[in-house]
């Protein structure tokens, strides 16, 4: 079995994924990736798929993609999220029995501490919009990223028609078609008017595209097109460390909890299913309440 190969049933547990769960297409060509991964590990290391797939077996994969293949936390979690989804298919198909649906718990490496950028580093970076023509859309792209705490995926996916009471909220669509309610600050909307007021018309004359954003010749943006334009404002900024458009829903949601928001406002906000993926946030802000403490309490 090459690297490049689906495992058994692949195609078809993606479809029944597709369908049956509601994923988006991202989401599917993500879990292709992982079942390759898992493919090309367990040739590395001689697993049989998929009746040879344990717990064990599942860890040294693991083991093997990050080491071999340099693969973060997040994606090897991701990884172990597709390869359980597969595994289920495939023991209700009557391919794999039951016992064999346990795979391996996430090690706590996966509750790692999100990077961020602070304040200033936001403000810099908005502030250098990549230069050339696409600039307006430039612009509003990134403040839209940080506005909204929004997905690279939800940003490029905003609609013309997705902006409500006059520019202040906006309809974000997450995982699995989830739709949530964001308010748009003033700043962020003056750039998407801007945009939309300007060059867009221009792109879209007869306004008969619904992408809010869309590419140099006037057809849909993409999230690649998306993440070139982030590392460039980085650069542009001045900014040394690895920026990407998560980060910016990383800080966006961090800087909120600072500024004292409730933890299930931030929640919803960023539309996650379990308050628990919220509370990794929380950690970030250690180093702020240390400080305070030792300043404001009696025996500080």
């Amino acid at each position: 079995m090459s690297a490049a190969e689906l495992p058994v049933a692949g195609e078809r547990f993606l479809a029944q994924a597709r369908i049956a769960l509601g994923l988006s297409e991202n989401t599917i060509r993500d879990y292709r990736t992982c079942l390759r991964h898992l493919a090309a590990a367990a040739q590395a290391l001689g697993v049989a798929l998929p009746e040879g797939l344990g717990p064990d077996e599942a860890s040294a994969c693991l083991g093997w993609l990050r080491s071999a293949r340099a693969l973060s936390a997040a994606s090897l979690a991701q990884c172990l999220v597709a390869w359980r989804m597969w595994m289920r298919f495939l023991v209700e198909e009557g391919q794999v029995a039951q016992e064999r649906l346990t795979l391996t718990p996430a090690p706590k490496l996966w509750r790692s501490i999100p990077d961020v950028l602070s304040p200033e580093e936001v403000e810099r970076l908005l502030a250098h919009p990549p230069p050339g023509r696409m600039q307006p859309r430039d612009r509003a792209a990134l403040e839209l990223l940080y506005a909204l705490g929004g997905r690279a995926s939800e940003v490029v996916g905003l609609g013309v028609h997705d902006f409500k009471d006059g520019e202040s909220l906006v309809i974000l669509r997450g995982k699995g078609g989830k739709e949530r309610m964001v308010p748009l600050g003033e700043r962020a909307a003056e750039a998407v008017r801007a945009w939309r007021l300007g060059l867009r018309r221009e792109l879209d004359p007869q306004g008969r595209r619904e992408e809010l954003l869309l590419g140099a010749r006037g057809g849909p943006w993409t999230r690649q097109g998306l993440w070139q334009t982030v590392r460039r404002a980085a650069q542009l900024a001045g900014i040394a460390k690895p920026v990407w458009p998560h980060l910016l829903r990383h800080s966006f949601a961090t800087h909120l909890l600072q500024g004292g928001a409730d933890l299930r406002a931030v929640q919803a906000l960023l539309g996650h299913a379990s308050l628990t993926t919220t509370e990794r946030y929380t950690h970030v802000d250690a180093a702020r309440l240390r400080d305070i403490h030792r300043r404001c309490h009696p025996r500080g």
